[in-house]
């Protein structure tokens, strides 16, 4: 109506044709084993500038960011309405068996509840853990570097993480990708997968799953048999 001020319409036949909202979907970032009262979430806010100077703002997330913290019985907290779906991320039954993990900007999610769950089962439970690989890309260090503190913790403690960061706008003139840094690490990449049959998760945007997809085929060109 604002693009076109000559259209009239009445406000119930307007509402009639607008479409229901569907709902959004976030993957867990944490493992109920480590937070079984709650539950974290990995949103980025999204807020882009239209032709006509005007902001569009993701619904969602703009207003889970407009949300106010508190007890949920607190009258100046915010409710949000959730439902819960089943996971397709499934660790090895096996522990000992290995993980690869691609999980670049917000695709870190799920990787973050794996890690948990994996630390959990090593520090508590005891269990003979095998090797945890991620791959995390991001634009800068200092500007979206999501969960630094928790992961590289992680890595520093003995050999439970090892971790790969593609920071795609702090080499001049070159982006590098998560997929780079997967193929520079193809012989490595490739034992994992064949020798040691570590499982694959990949999260994150469209386009990077297939860059990653293409890379892991090159990888098994190149040093299959």
């Amino acid at each position: 109506l604002k693009l076109c001020p000559s259209l009239q319409i009445p406000l119930e036949h307007f509402i009639s044709i607008c479409h229901f909202l569907l709902p959004r979907y976030y993957t867990i970032a944490s493992s109920s084993s480590v937070h079984p009262k709650s539950v974290h979430l990995t949103v980025a806010v999204t807020q882009d500038q239209r032709k006509d100077g005007t902001i569009f703002q993701g619904v969602c997330s703009t207003h889970l960011a407009e949300c106010k913290a508190g007890g949920g019985n607190s009258s100046s907290s915010s409710n949000v309405r959730i439902i819960l779906r089943p996971s397709t991320f499934r660790l090895p039954q096996d522990a000992s068996r290995p993980i690869l993990m691609i999980g670049p900007g917000t695709g870190v999610a799920p990787m973050r509840a794996l890690l948990q769950e994996r630390y959990h089962q090593q520090t508590v439970e005891k269990k003979n853990v095998g090797p945890n690989i991620l791959y995390f890309g991001c634009k800068q260090r200092e500007l979206d570097y999501l969960y630094q503190d928790e992961l590289e913790a992680w890595q520093e403690d003995g050999s439970f993480l090892k971790l790969h960061v593609a920071f795609s706008r702090e080499t001049p003139g070159k982006k590098v990708y998560v997929q780079h840094l997967l193929l520079q690490n193809a012989s490595e990449t490739w034992k994992l997968i064949h020798d040691d049959q570590a499982s694959i998760y990949v999260c994150g945007g469209v386009k990077m799953g297939h860059d990653v997809t293409e890379a892991l085929k090159e990888i098994a060109v190149q040093h299959g048999q």
